[in-house]
């Protein structure tokens, strides 16, 4: 079993540091320019979203959802983040913020692969805010220090993110 992380999927390389058991039966390899693929019990599954929803059924089912409701919401969230590349975060981060207005976490009240995807993909955008789009957007940066606490200064590390 391997997996193939592309050197600038930060979603990705957060999930799997966030999944320790992950680590332990997986070769991983960093690859350039090209999409991260996954090789698992002989199926091969390539793409951040595809990959993430494979290692989240494998090793910790709640991360992409309890029920059918969340895991359609989870689906949804991981669409919307993979559509808004690098040059849309701001888009994508203004939608994060209003959608989190009484809410927690992107979906019902429990981190998921959502979320981590999300964080991963939005944490260079967040990096460069202004201390006072920070304050405007508080659901969003309410939100992103929450889940960079929830996946541990370790894993961030892991994945080269700073906290």
């Amino acid at each position: 079993m391997s997996v193939a992380i592309s050197n600038n999927d930060s979603a990705l390389k957060l999930l799997l540091a966030y999944l320790p058991e992950a680590q332990k039966d997986l070769s991983v390899d960093s690859v350039a320019d090209q999409l991260s693929q996954l090789t698992l019990d002989g199926q091969k599954v390539e793409g951040t979203n595809s990959i993430a929803q494979q290692l989240a059924a494998k090793y910790s089912k709640d991360l992409a959802g309890k029920t059918e409701t969340d895991q359609a919401e989870v689906s949804q969230w991981m669409t919307m983040s993979a559509r808004h590349g690098p040059t849309e975060r701001q888009a994508f981060s203004q939608t994060i913020n209003e959608h989190l207005n009484g809410k927690t976490y992107l979906v019902s009240n429990y981190v998921t692969i959502a979320d981590i995807v999300a964080f991963g993909n939005v944490h260079a955008y967040m990096e460069g805010l202004s201390a006072q789009k920070r304050f405007n957007w508080s659901n969003f940066s309410r939100w992103f220090d929450l889940v960079q606490h929830t996946v541990s200064a370790e894993s961030l590390a892991a994945a080269g993110l700073k906290l």
